[in-house]
């Protein structure tokens, strides 16, 4: 059982989706309102932050996670929840991959490293008259300044020790160099710079964190584009380019395009259009449309005109569809896209360019164009039914029988009725045959199960933490370790405001009254695999420590929570001034009075569980980790 199968879970489960099946929600600005599911009342207070994946009742103070509303909502244990919430997920948990401490510090180095380069890069570029090969480059293509610092452009100087001197004089081992994809092996010993003449297109993960790169030659050569290899933080499948810097917009417009190349997305941003992403490959992929949905579910493709963009676009949508055809999935297999979208709750739409046309061509000529087109884009469907007739031969009826044993799983899967026989009568239109035939056909798809077109691999999507740990964590650390000493302190844990389930399920064994004084390790033995494997990464990072006296274990482990009620009341005090201002705006005069009674409410609430701590405690500096 891998411990962070639960990330794994949450990372692929919309917040939004989840609560919507059983509250109606209304949007009020970033979050959504709707009545609370867990006590009555009038009036809603019971607010999703899908931002965070958090939802909080301001009138009964619960609030967590997916798995804490599933759990209140079904009235079944995190064991259950974890099942239910990852089959509809298609998270197979026990391929998942385990994390420890001494991995996150591991790939943090890779990451690292992968900055420093991207600094040195940049440098070139900018400031050398090495990097005027590479400015050469970008003033060809109309950058400007701005825009070359916003995406943090470099250029790889056109030789083979460029990178791997400066690492030598930073006293970097080239060996992690190798690792982070920054350098190569020499047969005959030594290192070699992976990049080398090219312009340089830092990779970021949504956090703004440089993974990798992309790299297009300058001048002569092969490959046009030289990616970063698979590294331990640097998936291209997992990437969208430019995500980090894309995502307001994305969540202000509730709309995200997809293009094909680095360029297209930085020329749409130099003329103001930032809700523009590139994937990383010739295929979309579920992991990459997973993550966008976070900030909308109108998803808009434009890739090349040409043969093979086209194309592309189908590939992409069935590596989408293969990804998710899974029988645990309770509804039923279809080998189609209008399934992808049913799971996602996305609206997906395909820009179809001028012929000859990139989007980076299209912007940086006739920028007034874009929105037009964007606007024009088709839907998939109708896309997906000329692309698929396109290929076939119209005088041979084996041909037609492939295309409708293509379609037909996908219109199968068509909730609406009326959209379904619209696109029925089309296909048999472009086919030359009576519509029952192909309705025949659509009703008569059988559910496959167990058979997944295109092979997937399951990959671990980590938890990347910070060196210090997180002061939820810490608490529970503390309280799990000397549980004897603290019962008074795990006692007052107001558990609606831990935010991993995992720690809410240790609190409430740990409060459990008949549960004898039992050392830590022996606790951890006793509980549900994927806590347990929580519980011990959460002790590891007490190894080491020095003992301290029984009194200041307890005060330590009240500043603790001290410091968690105080991050959660900032955060929910925030949202809730946020909220208020959203029906401001909207003119809703009742939600506004409602939630400025909250205001109160919920600072009573923060001084009930949370009193005032030790006049020794300052500040999170002043929290260390106990021995």
């Amino acid at each position: 059982m891998s411990r962070d199968a639960v990330a794994e879970v949450r990372e692929r489960t919309d917040i939004v989706d989840l609560v919507s099946s059983y509250v109606e929600l209304k949007k009020t600005g970033r979050s959504l309102k709707g009545l609370c599911p867990f006590h009555q009342e009038k009036t809603p207070s019971f607010v999703v932050f899908p931002d965070s994946g958090n939802f909080h009742c301001f009138g009964c103070g619960r609030g967590g996670d997916i798995f804490t509303f599933y759990m209140g909502a079904e009235n079944v244990e995190f064991r259950e929840a974890l099942q239910e919430l990852a089959r509809r997920a298609g998270v197979t948990i026990d391929q998942a991959l385990p994390i420890t401490p001494e991995i996150d510090a591991h790939r943090q180095k890779l990451i690292d490293l992968n900055e420093l380069a991207a600094a040195f890069y940049a440098n070139i570029l900018t400031n050398s008259d090495a990097g005027s090969p590479g400015r050469l480059q970008v003033q060809q293509r109309g950058l400007s300044d701005s825009v070359i610092a916003k995406f943090g452009l470099g250029y790889a100087l056109d030789r083979w020790d460029a990178l791997v001197r400066y690492f030598a004089s930073r006293s970097i081992d080239p060996e992690i160099a190798v690792e982070a994809g920054l350098l190569q092996r020499r047969d005959g010993g030594g290192f070699y710079d992976r990049f080398r003449g090219r312009l340089m297109f830092p990779i970021k993960d949504r956090e703004g964190r440089v993974v990798g790169f992309g790299a297009r030659i300058v001048g002569h050569g092969e490959p046009k584009y030289l990616n970063s290899p698979q590294t331990p933080i640097f998936d291209k499948s997992s990437l969208l380019y430019g995500l980090e810097l894309a995502k307001d917009d994305i969540r202000r417009l509730d709309q995200v395009v997809i293009v094909e190349g680095y360029m297209d997305v930085i020329a749409a941003h130099q003329y103001g259009y930032a809700n523009v992403v590139a994937a990383m490959g010739t295929a979309i992929t579920e992991s990459q449309i997973g993550q966008l949905k976070r900030w909308s579910k109108k998803i808009v493709l434009a890739l090349d005109a040409d043969a093979a963009g086209q194309m592309a676009t189908v590939r992409g949508l069935d590596a989408m569809q293969g990804a998710l055809d899974r029988d645990e999935v309770p509804v039923p297999d279809a080998n189609g896209v209008v399934r992808f979208e049913r799971k996602l709750n996305a609206q997906i739409a395909i820009v179809q360019l001028p012929d000859g046309q990139d989007p980076d061509d299209l912007i940086r000529l006739k920028p007034e164009q874009w929105p037009a087109l964007v606007e024009m884009a088709r839907p998939f469907l109708e896309f997906y039914i000329d692309s698929v007739t396109a290929e076939m031969d119209d005088t041979d009826p084996r041909s037609k029988s492939a295309v409708v044993g293509r379609i037909a799983p996908v219109l199968q899967q068509v909730a609406d009725r009326i959209v379904q026989a619209h696109y029925v009568e089309v296909l048999a239109s472009r086919l030359s045959l009576p519509t029952s035939v192909i309705m025949s056909q659509v009703r008569r798809v059988t559910v496959r199960s167990g058979v997944s077109p295109l092979p997937t691999t399951r990959r671990s999507l980590t938890v990347e933490r910070g060196a210090r740990l997180s002061n939820e964590d810490h608490l529970v650390a503390v309280l799990l370790k000397h549980r004897s000493l603290c019962r008074t302190v795990i006692a007052s844990v107001p558990t609606d405001d831990l935010l991993d389930i995992r720690n809410r399920e240790l609190i409430r064994i740990l409060s459990d009254p008949a549960m004898p004084d039992l050392p830590p390790e022996q606790i951890i033995a006793g509980l549900d695999d994927l806590v347990a494997d929580h519980a011990e990464r959460l002790l590891e990072t007490l190894e080491g420590t020095p003992a301290q006296f029984p009194g200041h274990v307890e005060r330590e482990a009240r500043q603790a929570l001290a410091l968690v009620g105080k991050e959660r009341f900032v955060f929910l005090m925030r949202q809730l001034h946020a909220t208020i201002q959203a029906a401001q705006h909207a003119g809703d005069v009742q939600s506004v009075d409602s939630l400025r009674s909250q205001v109160g409410t919920l600072a009573d609430r923060h001084r009930k569980f949370y009193p005032p701590p030790s006049p020794y405690f300052r500040d999170s500096r002043d929290v260390r980790i106990l021995g």
